[in-house]
């Protein structure tokens, strides 16, 4: 069972997602949550040293995963824009 740490970038980002991405998005982390290794959901970013879980074809959850601690960092939500800060 993996600890789920969102920052204050991820959270601000949640609330403003509509609702039904926000069910998707919370039935996303309950997936993560309970999987052995967090890391093989999501596609791993080299350059960008996180992972990306796809919730659809336009939106995303970027994390990383801390071993030590058992705890899933949640660093933003929602269109590749919001997600990477680019296009």
């Amino acid at each position: 069972m993996w600890t789920l740490a969102p920052n204050k970038k991820f959270i601000k980002q949640y609330k403003s997602l509509s609702l039904d991405l926000q069910k998707r998005v919370d039935s996303a982390l309950a997936e993560l949550v309970i999987s052995e290794n967090p890391t093989k959901l999501g596609d791993y970013k080299q350059s960008l040293k996180v992972c990306a879980y796809n919730l659809d074809k336009s939106n995303r959850i970027i994390y990383s995963v801390d071993f030590i601690n058992n705890t899933i960092e949640l660093r933003r939500v929602g269109s590749h824009k919001q997600a990477y800060g680019k296009d």
